[in-house]
């Protein structure tokens, strides 16, 4: 780290990333070496060969990709034991935006803004539970307390935080869950997301193909349990049918819906996700580690370019939920920035579910680096935005 205290030259940014590899695909940059500025809580500029001496603060990031803020598109902070507190694996792992997917519904989600998101550093919006209750107690069951009608009220209520629905787990036969969310969906122009593993009364073509309605997401699509491909490996056709009436596909990683086979298998055969997602909860973090940088580590693994990796984890879900000035580098724009190290050497990455923990070997993987949030700096792992140590002041009071 470098500071401007001696230099002549008036600082006019607050920090400067130096000489990182930039991918920021709402402005068509893919891998070119650019300085990022920041003023305040904005991005001043981004250009080549920006001096240090306008900057109050420069960190050295050569060799690292700097993107905008990582957005998780489903994640869980609310409604059960296996939640997380978002700030501590949120922002030391370059998500400065993420979206918890149904822990409440339109009776519990004041409780969550209340307890959680109005507290918490990391930005937080909501994909309302149709279930009311969300999943407090005996979650999505309750087929009475899912109202269409009081779940998009409560959306009209907060439609700064709350961006869409979401649908799951219930284990009923009929599709009132759903329909009831798509109703929902629809009076509010939002989107559901559904995680429904298919049973008899309910396939997956179906859902795919009847039920959802463009721009609805299916999450955990690489999931055994769903499944996409198969006994053959083979991409069913009607997910291809799907995808092109405008259903999306998020991964939602997890710890039971992420497995290398399908995923390797789907990317193979021209089916990649649209969005990269987590589905964080405790055990998804313990068992395979399942962040943001660990997730696109292995879409790439797979096949996926680098430039559509960050897309998907970035500036495609800040459009999906309707927040366009997130997911961006675009000077002037909200000052949320990711850098990410490439680590390499013999590394280990582990799926999950049906597919029974498998590990995959590979030669990188993507480890978050620094974290900046609004133009602060939230987490930096080797210091590259810091003092050094020898400029402690004594304890007299005085520079050595």
């Amino acid at each position: 780290m470098t500071t401007s205290s001696s230099s002549p030259a008036r600082p006019i940014y607050d920090l400067l990333l130096h000489g990182g590899t930039v991918y920021d695909p709402a402005n068509g940059i893919n891998g070119e070496t650019r300085d990022v500025a920041i003023a305040g809580s904005v991005i001043a500029a981004v250009q080549r060969n920006i001096s240090p001496s306008l900057a109050h603060r420069s960190a050295d990031v050569s060799g690292m990709i700097v993107t905008p803020g990582l957005i998780d598109l489903h994640a869980h902070f609310f409604g059960y034991d296996g939640t997380i507190q978002p700030d501590p694996v949120c922002l030391s792992t370059c998500v400065t935006t993420a979206v918890d997917a149904g822990g409440s519904g339109h009776l519990t989600f004041d409780r969550f803004n209340e307890t959680i998101i109005s507290n918490a550093r990391t930005r937080i919006f909501a994909l309302l539970n149709i279930a009311g209750a969300g999943m407090v107690g005996e979650p999505e069951q309750d087929l009475e307390g899912m109202s269409a009608e009081l779940s998009a009220r409560k959306i009209a209520q907060r439609p700064d935080l709350i961006v869409g629905i979401k649908v799951a787990h219930y284990a009923g036969p009929g599709w009132e869950p759903l329909d009831r969310g798509v109703e929902a969906a629809r009076e509010t122009g939002t989107f559901v997301m559904v995680d429904q593993t298919p049973i008899a009364s309910r396939p997956m073509d179906e859902m795919v193909l009847k039920h959802l309605q463009k721009g609805d997401i299916v999450t955990h699509c690489y999931a055994v349990s769903k499944p996409m491909t198969d006994p053959e490996d083979r991409v069913r056709d009607y997910f291809f049918k799907a995808r092109d009436r405008g259903v999306l596909f998020d991964v939602g990683h997890g710890a039971g819906s992420f497995s290398w086979r399908i995923a390797q298998a789907a990317v193979d055969q021209e089916f990649p996700p649209d969005t990269i997602s987590t589905d964080l909860h405790v055990p998804s973090y313990l068992i395979n580690q399942a962040t943001m940088p660990e997730t696109m580590s292995k879409m790439l693994i797979c096949g996926v370019p680098l430039t559509d990796v960050v897309e998907m984890s970035t500036w495609r879900p800040a459009q999906k939920i309707g927040h366009p000035e997130l997911g961006t580098l675009s000077v002037a724009g909200i000052a949320d920035v990711a850098v990410l190290r490439q680590a390499k050497g013999d590394l280990g990455f582990t799926d999950n579910g049906n597919s029974g923990n498998r590990v995959r070997r590979a030669g990188q993987r993507l480890e978050p680096e620094i974290t900046i949030k609004s133009g602060r700096v939230e987490w930096d792992r080797n210091g590259l935005t810091r003092d050094d140590w020898e400029h402690t002041v004594t304890q007299s009071g005085r520079l050595p």
